[in-house]
């Protein structure tokens, strides 16, 4: 199978570009303006409703508190040794195999259990406040 390469002409245009520039458009389906408008002006609207108001403050409200405990949780993870520890144990695996019980005690008093708790609670409260949004939401059909 051989391609022919072609000199590129004078205007820019290749063999191809040329046939496509011939081609009449496709003629528009009777009525389809028509129903473009009927399924737009049959579509439902989305009324605000209480609990759709209150699902958008809980959601803003959890992902702050997300962000402000999950800033906490790294910051306490830095000061309280524990990411040196989880550094230490992921470099140092000797380390672990020789004494894992204590290893995984120390490391146990070193994490900030409540800072990850609040962030994993409210990552959560995120997920949850956010389904009621999906609700009544249909896929796009073609």
């Amino acid at each position: 199978m051989s391609v022919r390469h072609t000199e590129p002409r004078p205007d820019g245009f290749d063999d191809i570009e040329r046939l496509l520039a011939r081609l009449e458009p496709p003629p528009v389906p009777p009525g389809l303006g028509a129903r473009v408008l009927a399924y737009t002006i049959r579509a439902p609207r989305r009324e605000w409703s209480l609990g759709l108001v209150v699902a958008l403050l809980g959601g803003l409200l959890a992902v702050l508190v997300a962000a402000a405990s999950g800033y906490a949780a790294g910051r306490e993870l830095v000061h309280a040794g524990a990411l040196e520890l989880l550094r230490l144990g992921l470099e140092e695996r000797e380390l672990i195999v020789a004494a894992p019980g204590d290893y995984l005690l120390a490391l146990a008093e070193a994490l900030p259990w409540g800072w990850l708790a609040a962030t994993l609670l409210s990552v959560g409260a995120v997920f949850l406040a956010a389904r009621p949004l999906g609700r009544g939401v249909q896929p796009a059909t073609r």
